[in-house]
Formats: structure tokens, sequence, C-alpha cells
């Protein structure tokens, strides 16, 4: 059935089947909340269970493919759909919209899949009857009388509004409204549920006692973000798809200038080959093409039916009584966690393809013994996407991403929120990120050790670009006028590099020793030799050295190896931590020492950050953690530990006027993001 002007807009995804596109039709709700017209499901039923052989009871969902048991099998499995219930929602948004759509059809005939004009409607029974069945309508009762209106003068708000707010039907039982929940299944059920399925349950209270207590507005607003937050994860996906669609156009465009530039240096003889070879790229491209624009419209139906929640939310919570809104919740957020599974499994699947040429070799100096132009070779990598973040309700006094609440960061723990994977089709070894940074872009630098390699990759962890080094590079920072240093210690060698369009080497400094960690302080870069010297280069921005530092406390300390340096916001402090020493110690200025700091459960002390307070944060590469430091040099609270996973930490960094921080770890390919939570 066409969809009327008066079902666009606000509502057009709610109406919408998203099996033939087309406004619903008696629309049957599956346990998960998708919607299908009662003929669109039988169809998809049909094609998933007869079609294969003996019936199961069970099929997918055409959305989010969560399985869907059928509660009763001795129906015919023809009649099937019918075993599910009536969206109450979606139906009272169709009785509303038909007012102007014109023609109202009786409930009784489409049940029989008969469409017979309506003309009055049942306020008890909530139904559209046509002329036959009114007149039979009050003999089935036993003698009650219903009130049946005549819809030619009476169709108003008192027919259409009242079955906005009709309550759920149960889905096993389809006679019944839903009126328990289950707290230890986590389940609604209708009476008689409660009774066969749910007596031995400890925890089974009535829905309306539960509206009594039940946070309606609170729990509405984090599923509302978790659910948009996946409708646009899954939007940066298809617009990854259809980026690289794109590129392997490019590639294909790129592929056959080359092509083409060859072939002019060839004799007749080739032009057979030639055409193979364009046939063979055709025929990869398209393959490739489809896949990808295959992935992209299922993306997309999953990101409709995210829109279609979002609607019925909107419309209940607007709209609905207490009880819908407990049942909305419920629903969506089971399909939260379907569609976080979903998005998940979607997301492992995809790979990055591109396409390439393999030329043969021996071309040119052997054209008359060649069989074969070249090859078209296809490249598929994981695709680099960030991951995708849900609130749960344990995680809700979380703070947001881009705001502070007011308990300070020293009485918060932290909180593993994501990891996301940096390693790329072409290293060779495991990732050894000695160093991250977040640069004013919000992009996010990674110095990778073992693979030789400066990695980027945007805010949202989508991968940028690398560069390859030639050696192994530790410590990186941002210098005055926006560029970057990397210190390259066997080298000898700090790389400064220019940002603006793409990373290049602008130029190259070379250190009298070898150069480990690197920060800026008043235009002037310190510099830690590690076991060269056990000593502090103070060089200009430039790369002039303009002295040698020995602290004050070198000897007495016997302190060695100084690898990480850290210069607080206000260029105040120096902070270094010592591997031999286990020792991290604060500097002024002048190179007094503030303060020395050491613990019976950090050894190894690496990478060094401080939070937007002036708290520390001390990664300990044997002691296999990460403490937190006041601002006197007091152990706040051990906040990570990874001894029983076997993971050395690294380095920290904290994103850019955020609460949030990555760490690193030796020979590990994962990143993890963790937040200062309550």
């Amino acid at each position: 059935m066409a969809t009327s002007s008066s079902t666009e807009g606000r509502f057009a995804q709610v109406l919408q089947c998203p099996i033939c596109l087309e406004t619903l039709r008696r629309p049957k709700v599956l346990p998960c909340g998708h919607t299908y017209c009662n003929s669109c499901l039988q169809s998809h039923i049909s094609s998933n269970v007869i079609n294969k052989g003996t019936p199961q009871a069970c099929f997918p969902c055409p959305v989010c493919r969560a399985d869907t048991t059928l509660s009763d099998t001795t129906e015919s499995v023809d009649q099937w759909a019918e075993l599910f219930p009536v969206n109450s929602i979606v139906s009272s948004v169709l009785d509303v919209s038909m007012e102007t759509l014109g023609e109202k059809f009786c409930d009784l005939c489409l049940k029989w899949n008969r469409e017979t004009s309506a003309n009055s409607f049942c306020k008890d029974c909530k139904r559209f009857l046509c002329k036959l069945c009114k007149e039979n309508h009050n003999e089935t009762l036993s003698g009650t009388s219903h009130d049946v209106v005549d819809l030619s003068t009476n169709y108003d708000t008192s027919i259409r509004i009242p079955r906005l707010f009709a309550i759920e039907k149960c889905h096993r039982h389809l006679n019944k409204n839903i009126e328990f929940f289950c707290m230890d299944h986590t389940l609604l059920c209708c009476n008689k549920c409660g009774f066969l399925e749910h007596r031995k349950c400890e925890r089974v209270i009535p829905i309306e006692d539960m509206t009594k207590t039940f946070d309606a507005k609170s729990k509405s607003k984090y599923l509302e973000t978790n659910i948009r937050n996946i409708g646009q994860h899954m939007k940066e996906i298809t617009s990854k798809i259809k980026e690289n669609a794109d590129n392997i156009k490019h590639d294909k465009s790129d592929i056959l200038k080359e092509i083409r530039s060859l072939r002019a240096e060839l004799n007749v003889k080739i032009q057979k080959l030639e055409d193979d070879l364009i046939a063979s790229l055709e025929g990869n491209h398209n393959a490739e093409d489809l896949t990808l624009h295959n992935q992209a419209a299922r993306g997309q139906s999953l990101i409709s039916a995210i829109g279609s929640d979002l609607t019925q939310h909107d419309l209940v919570m607007t709209h609905g009584s207490d009880v819908q809104k407990v049942i909305m919740l419920h629903n969506m957020e089971k399909n939260q966690d379907r569609y976080f599974k979903a998005i998940s499994e979607y997301q492992e699947e995809l790979k990055y393809v591109k396409l390439g040429l393999k030329l043969n070799k021996n071309l040119r100096d052997f054209i008359n013994d060649l069989n074969q132009f070249g090859q078209i070779t296809v490249t598929r990598s994981q695709t680099q996407l960030s991951p995708c973040y849900i609130v749960t309700t344990s995680q809700q006094k979380a703070e947001t991403v881009n705001g502070f609440s007011g308990m300070p960061l020293k009485d918060r723990n932290a909180v593993k929120v994501s990891e996301f994977n940096v390693k790329l089709s072409d290293d060779t070894s495991p990732c050894y990120i000695s160093d991250a940074l977040t640069l004013q872009r919000a992009n996010h630098i990674f110095v990778d050790w073992s693979n030789e390699k400066i990695k980027v990759y945007e805010e949202n962890c989508l991968f940028q670009g690398s560069m390859k080094l030639q050696g192994n590079p530790w410590n990186a920072c941002i210098l005055p006028d926006n560029k970057m240093a990397v210190t390259l210690p066997f080298k000898k060698t700090i790389i400064v590099f220019g940002m603006y369009i793409k990373m290049r080497i602008v130029r190259k400094i070379k250190t009298r020793l070898q150069c480990w960690g690197i920060a800026v302080m008043k235009d002037q870069l310190v510099i830690t030799t590690g076991g060269d010297k056990h000593c502090v280069l103070i060089l200009d921005i430039s790369g002039s050295e303009i002295r040698t530092v020995r602290p004050d406390n070198y000897q007495s300390e016997k302190l060695l190896n100084p690898f990480y340096v850290k210069i607080n916001k206000s260029e105040t402090i120096i902070y270094i931590s010592y591997n031999n020493g286990n020792k991290m110690v604060a500097y002024n200025t002048s190179w007094t020492v503030l303060f020395t700091y050491t613990d019976q459960d950090m050894n190894g002390p690496r990478g060094i950050d401080t939070d937007r307070e002036g708290n520390i944060f001390l990664c300990g590469y044997s002691s296999f953690n990460v403490q937190q430091i006041s601002r006197d040099g007091k152990l706040i609270n051990t906040l990570i530990t990874k001894k029983e996973e076997n993971k050395i930490p690294l380095t920290i960094k904290f994103y850019r006027d955020m609460d949030r921080f990555f760490v690193t770890y030796l020979n590990c390919d994962v990143v993890e993001m963790y937040d200062m939570c309550h």
C-alpha cells in the first residue's frame, strides 16, 4: 500500500515495514520488538523455515537476526505469523493516520485476510467493524452491550487516542495483557505466564507497582543515548564502506592508466592479454563493489530499525502511560543489547578492500615470451573502525565525554571503557607503543617502536595514516610551532614532522648522546639519555645543545637510565622516571629536587602523565601496574593492575581536556581506554 503524505515525516519509519518498505498492514511484533506486515512476516518465516526442509520452531529477525522461537508449533507453518501479537503502538499510529488516509478496514475481516471497508468503531474492543461484523458484534457478547459508533459522524479523538494507550499483549498468550515483571528473569509476562512459568521465582511484581519506583526519565535518557550512538556508529561504518567503494574506483582508474600507458609500448600480440587483464579488473572490482554495497545496505537496514525504535520511544515517552513506558523501555533495553551485538559482529566481518596491480617483472625484457599481462590483486585488511560505546546501568554515574563532574579525580576509579587495535596489515612485529600524543585537532599519534612507525588515528579511533621511519622511535612531543618531534635513540636523531596536511619530515636534529624521552619547556627541548651517560640534555628549538644537566640528587640517589620525561601544564615542574633506580623524581626549573617518589609496588617506572588537577599517573613496567600519585608525591591509588594478564604498561596519555586516558602495553597490538569515574 502506498504511503500517504500524512504518514511521512516523523512517523514514516515507524509505519514502514522493513521488508516491503511500504506502510505496515496488520503490524505484527516479534519478541525483539521489530515490527512487520503480517504477510511479509509470514513470507519471511516460510523462506527461512519451510524452504529449508523440516520445519524448525525458530527463525531469525530480518533486522537484528535475533532468534525468534515459536511458543506453539501445533499450528500449520503457514499460519505462524498469526501467533505473534499486534504492535499496539504502531497500530495506534496507523489508526491516527487513517483519518487522512481515508479508507479504513474491518479488523475482524483482516484476521481472515479480507479487506472489507469499515463503517463503525467499537470503543470497548477498540476495533473497526464492517456492516456485517457490526450486526453480529453484540450478538456474540452474551448479553453485554458495547458502545459502537458510526464512523461517518463520530470518528474523533475519543476513538483514536485510547488505542494509543492500549496495553501490550503477551507474546506467548496473545489474548492476555502484560501485567507482571519477573525480576529474576528480567521478563515481562501476563498472569498466565506468571502462574505457569514464574511461580517459583522470588521477585515477580505487578507492573503497576513497578511504575511507582521506576525512573523512566533517567532510564529513557541513557537508553536513548545508547541507541542514538549505535545508530550514529552504524552511519560511520556505512560511510566507511562507501568511502572504500569510492577508493577502489580510484584504484581501478589508476590501474587502468598504468595498463594503458604500458600498452603503448607493446605490439598487437599483447592486445588479448590486455583485454584479459581488464576483464579480470572489472570482474574483481564489480564483485568487491557489490559486496561493499550489500554491506552498506545491510547497515542501512539496521539504521532504519534503530530510527524506528527511537521514534516509538519519543512517541511513548510523550504520550504513553507509565505502564507503556515500562514496557517500551524494557523492549528498548533488550534491543540495545541486540543492536550492540549485531553491530559488533557486523564490524568484525568488514574487511578493507584495495585493488592493486601486480605486473609481470619480465614484461619489458621478454615481451615475446609473455603469456600474461599481469594480475589484478585484491588486498583485504581489517577495516579500522572506532569502538562502539554504550552506557550500562552500572556506568550511569560515569561523566560525559566532554564534561566534568564535581568529584575530585583523586577520589575516582579508572574504568575501562574500550580498547582498539593499532596493528596494521604491513606490520611485521607485535606493536610496541612506546608513546602517544593527542593533538589540538583531536588526532591521536602512536609511536610504534618495534615496527618503526608513527601511526595517526582520528579522534574516534579511525585509522588516518602512518609513516615508516629508518630506526626505532621512542618518544614524541608537540613543538611550539605545532610540529611534532620524535626521538630515535639508537640513531641519536630527533625527527621533526610537519602535520598540516600530510605527515612529512621537515628536518632532522642530531644529538650528542642517545635521545630517549623528549618534552618542551619554555621553548627548550628536555631530552633524557637513558643509559648513555644517564643525564639530561637541554636543546634549543632548533636543536642546538645548550647544556647537560645532572640533577643534584644524581649521585646520592644512584639514579640510572632516565627514560620518560613529563613537563606539567604550567611548565614549572619536570617529572623523570628512572628505570634502574625504581624512582620518579620531580624537579623545579632550576633542577632542584621537589620530591622523589618510590613505592614497594612500583618497579621499572616508565610513562608519565598528569590529569587536569595535577595528579601524576605512572606506569610500572616490572610491576604490571599504573599508579595515581598526588602533586606532593604521595600514592593515591593503584588504578590498574595487569599482572594476571601478563600485560606490561609502557605509557599513559590523557585525552586533551578530558578525564579519559590511553594505556599502551609491551608487545601488545591493543590500546586500552579508561575513564576516571565515580
